[in-house]
């Protein structure tokens, strides 16, 4: 009898013990679960549009390819207890996640952090840098869709791109900070293209704030257009169409030059009169976007080579050529303001893009100055999908979609030694980085899962960097640059679709009137 009582207690003893665990394992899990009282997505969708990209290699370049389709949402907060957490570096100043709309470009100015969202609740929002990360304000005209913003460094002015979700219907507009969320102007284009959609690529507003310019495609006439206008009024200052595709565009920054990418060309516009001051062809077409200096003498040209030209008082020569066999330069170039430095993220796309490298040079004299590598595992690709600098060099960001594992940040800022000195971990991939104009702050858009996966939602996030000296340049020998100072390169490239003038004696045309 005995033994008994004491075998039944034994087995009570477990179930309660058992119910127990139970207990604690659930409010364990509750914990990773709740949401983050600090993000700003009150809700997730049960059901809706999502999207799944991965980028494939042909011989003409990278082209991304998207596919949409309809999945369940996860939201950003869930999605960011399921990964490796890595050390932050930098202070984290706000973060802001949506449940259903996916942050894919992203611009500061020395006030305001500025987000152009994509998919369902594709808008504008405007949020300040010292702010708690709410938006001031928002702005859509359809809901859903693509877009692209492009603020000025120097002013208070930002241009906003969107398309429908159709692809059929294109806006331009301008606003300011005190805008509300109301543009100050708006121009319909006359064409628009369904495989071309409004991207932040393909609008850019000069560091003055006085032009926005942008590029868009017909799909009817195959043709592209360059449209330049008057920041403050909206007014169309020029139209110049060429059958070559526009990628994207960049200003100089009184927004007198466009440097113009044109599938594998870069394209110099006189934006007065649409003249041609330059052109030269790239080593690639596709996921690619050529970024410019300030005053206009210096600019990079990616793709499967990463070439960098500057301008020597009579016209533009190649000063940096640097190659390494199957990388792809075209995602994540930057060129400082000033023009001392120029930076690359090069990803190896025949190990599904699970590796790459970080290359800063130094202008002058076209040396490297460091190179910073990674590489991790797993099947989602790791691609280098954008970058940007501050006025002189010193804080350079770059952000790629990352890993499965999350083996390297998704958003790095590295100083002219090629340091690393912040990063943002986003729970999925990064689409879009900007640096403000001191380098003090870095912001990075994303989307909530990795953009291989089907999926919605998506966040801007905000660092503040760590003060700290301007570091000394420090050269190192992990690679090799191959600087061809003397080499003019050639005025009309292969796919040039006309003869190219020849360019002028300096880089900046005279200021408008």
């Amino acid at each position: 009898m005995k033994k008994k009582h004491t075998a039944q207690a034994g087995f009570r003893n477990l179930r309660i013990l058992t119910a127990l665990f139970s207990v604690v394992v659930l409010a364990f899990l509750a914990l990773f679960v709740a949401p983050n009282p600090s993000t700003r997505g009150d809700t997730i969708r049960a059901a809706g549009v999502t999207r799944q990209a991965f980028m494939k290699v042909t011989p003409q370049g990278v082209i991304q390819s998207t596919d949409i389709g309809n999945s369940k949402g996860t939201s950003p907060a869930a999605k960011g207890a399921q990964r490796r957490m890595l050390v932050p570096l930098g202070n984290t100043v706000w973060q802001y996640d949506d449940a259903t709309a996916i942050a894919d470009g992203v611009a500061i100015d020395a006030n305001n952090v500025w987000g152009a969202w994509t998919l369902s609740g594709a808008r504008l929002t405007m949020q300040a840098i010292t702010g708690d990360g709410t938006p001031a304000w928002s702005f859509s005209s359809f809901g859903s869709g693509n877009s692209g913003v492009a603020a000025a460094k120097g002013a208070d002015r930002s241009g906003f791109m969107e398309s429908n979700d159709v692809g059929n219907d294109f806006l331009q507009h301008g606003f300011r900070s005190t805008s509300n969320g109301t543009p100050d102007w708006s121009f319909p284009y006359p064409v628009s293209d369904p495989n071309l959609p409004a991207s932040s690529r393909k609008v850019a507003t000069s560091r003055d704030g006085s032009t926005i310019a942008a590029v868009v495609s017909d799909s009817v006439t195959q043709n592209s257009t360059l449209y330049v206008f008057d920041a403050n009024t909206g007014t169309v200052r020029l139209m110049w169409t060429d059958p070559l595709r526009m990628d994207g565009v960049a200003l100089t920054d009184d927004g007198s030059i466009a440097l113009v990418t044109q599938d594998n060309k870069a394209t110099l516009v006189d934006t007065s009169t649409g003249n041609i001051l330059f052109s030269v062809a790239g080593s690639g077409a596709g996921n690619i976007f050529y970024p410019i200096s300030g005053d206009g003498s210096v600019f990079a040209v990616g793709g499967f080579n990463f070439d960098v030209y500057a301008f020597n008082g009579t016209t533009y020569t190649q000063v940096i050529h640097f190659t390494r066999a199957n990388f792809w330069f075209g995602g994540a170039s930057t060129v400082s303001h000033d023009g001392s430095t120029v930076g690359t993220f090069g990803g190896n796309y025949t190990d599904g893009w699970l590796s790459g490298e970080v290359y800063l040079f130094d202008v002058a004299s076209g040396n490297m100055l460091g190179s910073y590598p990674v590489s991790g595992t797993g099947i989602y690709q790791g691609t280098p999908i954008g970058a940007g600098s501050n006025d002189n060099g010193t804080v350079m960001a770059f952000a790629s979609w990352g890993t499965e594992f999350h083996d390297w940040p998704e958003v790095m800022v590295f100083n002219r030694s090629v340091q690393l000195i912040g990063q943002i971990d986003f729970p999925g991939s990064a689409f879009s980085v900007d640096v403000r104009a001191d380098g003090q702050y870095v912001v990075g858009g994303a989307k909530a899962v990795h953009a291989n996966q089907f999926g919605d939602g998506g966040r801007i996030e905000l660092i503040q960097l760590q003060a700290s000296p301007t570091p000394t340049p420090t050269p190192t020998a992990t690679a090799t640059v191959t600087p061809t100072a003397t080499a003019t390169p050639t005025a009309t490239a292969a796919l040039t679709p006309r003869p190219t003038p020849t360019p002028r004696s300096r880089p900046t045309p005279p200021q408008r009137p």
